[in-house]
């Protein structure tokens, strides 16, 4: 099992959040400039984001379990299953992995970034389809 998870889909993952992330920096951000568009890159940058969140969790599971052990996974799952995450950047910290933490945190602000972006796009869709009723009646 751990081989399957950190030999083949973890890669697999990591692959498809690179090609996710520079598709949505190279097509579906430029496209939200246009009025009409901004809905479909605000939804689409909204479900990119639980790619980029499956990959920093699965980051996380695998450094967590690397430096500290299977001991400290099972603490990390039952944190609401994301404690994983946060013990592993302590444990890097404390390890002085630093590139690992860089990415972690890298990580942490994409996810987070991608979701604000999402939403705010949605945001703007919407008020500028109100605005849009409004001078049609």
């Amino acid at each position: 099992m751990y081989d399957f998870i950190f030999g083949k889909l973890y890669p697999l993952i990591s692959d498809i959040a690179l090609l996710t992330f520079f598709a949505d920096l190279i097509v579906i951000i430029p496209i939200s400039f246009f009025r009409k568009a901004k809905n479909l890159s605000g939804t689409i940058i909204s479900y990119t984001s639980y790619i980029f969140g499956l990959q920093l969790w699965l980051s996380g599971l695998f450094l967590t379990l690397q430096i500290w052990g299977i001991w400290a996974v099972i603490i990390g799952l039952f944190l609401m299953g994301i404690g994983v995450v946060p013990i592993a950047v302590i444990a890097t910290l404390f390890h002085g992995m630093w590139w690992e933490l860089a990415q972690l945190l890298l990580s942490i602000v994409l996810v987070f970034g991608s979701r604000i972006l999402g939403v705010h796009l949605l945001e703007k869709s919407k008020q500028i389809n109100i605005k849009y009723e409004i001078i049609e009646k």
